[in-house]
């Protein structure tokens, strides 16, 4: 059965619609959009298909059982991101697209630990359509830029809270009571580069940039 922690945080993640594409898809596809819908039914069958090739690959390479339920998710959270990309359309099997991705990821994490190159025999040669390790560090940068954001001031979240939902500096200077447009800029101005000064002083920050 589902794993109460890994039921929890698919379901977290499944919140919005995937959007029409031109391209051809996969007849896979149905992954992606019961992921973006909250279709329990599609997380389900996703966790009872996959989970376990993805443990046993994490296991037969210095894993755990824990370290495997982290990869899975961490895994369906970076196909989560993608997906809802409008640009996005799954062209290979949802497999094909999930194992290079946890592949990646567990690598990553066993390379930490050691002091020379970790390498995992591929078992099938699977189709990587993306760039894992890009979308891999897209999906960390934003972590580190949301746990940071959390770090500013009540009044610094709310106005960039504001620029993110694309309101105008008069609008803003008028919710938030400042006394013009110009001020409101330079208060975003402020706050942005202290945003950039918690996350530049973070020391995620050179690994998830290079």
């Amino acid at each position: 059965m589902y794993d109460k922690n890994l039921q929890l945080a698919i379901i977290f993640m499944c919140t919005n619609t995937i959007s029409n594409m031109d391209k051809k898809a996969h007849e896979e596809s149905y992954y992606i959009k019961g992921l973006l819908e909250n279709d329990r039914k599609i997380c389900q069958e996703i966790y009872d298909k996959y989970y376990a090739k993805i443990q046993s690959m994490v296991i037969s390479n210095s894993g755990s059982k824990e370290a495997a339920k982290d990869v899975f998710q961490d895994a369906l959270i970076i196909i989560y991101k993608k997906g809802l990309k409008p640009e996005f359309i799954l062209t290979c099997p949802f497999y094909n697209f999930l194992y290079p991705i946890s592949k990646h990821i567990w690598l990553k994490k066993l390379n930490k630990k050691s002091r020379s190159e970790v390498t995992i025999e591929d078992d099938g040669g699977f189709i990587d359509e993306a760039n894992i390790e890009d979308v891999i560090h897209e999906t960390e940068r934003h972590a580190l830029y949301r746990e940071k954001f959390a770090l500013l001031g009540d009044k610094c979240r709310a106005l960039m809270s504001l620029v993110f939902e694309k309101k105008k500096m008069r609008e803003i200077a008028e919710i938030l009571e400042y006394n013009n447009e110009k001020t409101t800029k330079q208060q975003h101005y402020k706050c942005k580069q202290r945003l950039i000064k918690l996350v530049r002083e973070d020391s995620r920050f050179n690994e998830i940039t290079d």
